[in-house]
């Protein structure tokens, strides 16, 4: 669980969407939610200077953020035509915070979230396998609703090795139900490439859950489908004391 959820906002943008879910999840965990705003100089801040609100002053959102932000928080980006994610364009600010922040990273689309429902995690054989399989399950829980995780064999022109889907798939699923019994979860391996086989499984669900593959980076799988975003994405990181 966060010590607090961080809401990023920029320029004049509303970012409703990305500040109900902060706010939500913050309410459910029971911790506090700072809003916060880069102001850089020439930045005309408008409507968004109101009470609640820290400013924080850099040349650079990303880097002022990345200071800003400690280890155990969740960063919550918007996206949408005035957000910080822009998708389908290589480069945007949105893709550079969540490269340079230490801590998780949530970005929301300004999508309606009321018809969507279930939890996509994203399971890769590795040691922060536990930490996105926790995220999403406990999401999956709070909201009463199944969880699926995906998993994908694709290496290159050449499938993956057969006999790593049933360890990699059984270690995720004996780690949630220990600690969700009653939770309904199902598993999907796929030969296709993993962003286009998430993309794909998430395009209706409430959230999309990812490792990150290091404290400074992405990973490909992770830039890709934030790049194609189409639903909320949390992209969960490991902090540097654990």
């Amino acid at each position: 669980m966060p010590t607090r959820y961080v809401l990023a906002v920029g320029g004049t943008d509303s970012a409703e969407t990305a500040r109900e879910w902060a706010a939500a999840h913050a309410a459910s965990d029971g911790v506090p939610l700072v809003t916060v705003h880069v102001d850089r100089p020439g930045q005309d801040l408008g409507p968004l200077v109101r009470d609640g609100m820290t400013t924080i002053k850099g040349e650079s959102a990303p880097d002022a953020l990345a200071r800003f932000v400690a280890d155990d928080d969740v960063l919550v980006i918007g996206s949408g035509k005035t957000g910080f994610i822009h998708s389908r364009v290589y480069g945007t600010r949105g893709l550079q915070i969540a490269a340079a922040v230490p801590c998780s990273v949530a970005v929301i689309p300004e999508v309606d979230l009321r018809f969507r429902s279930g939890v996509v995690a994203g399971i890769v054989d590795g040691d922060d396998a536990t930490r996105v399989v926790d995220a999403a399950a406990r999401e999956a829980a709070s909201r009463a609703e199944p969880l699926l995780f995906v998993h994908s064999t694709f290496e290159g022109l050449i499938p993956g090795a057969v006999e790593t889907e049933g360890p990699v798939l059984a270690r995720a699923l004996a780690t949630a139900t220990a600690r969700w019994p009653s939770l309904s979860i199902r598993s999907r391996t796929s030969e296709r490439r993993p962003a286009e086989a998430l993309l794909d499984a998430s395009r209706n669900c409430a959230l999309l859950v990812l490792g990150a593959s290091a404290r400074h980076a992405l990973g490909s799988v992770a830039h890709d489908v934030l790049i194609n975003l189409n639903a909320p994405v949390l992209i969960v990181r490991r902090p540097q004391r654990s």
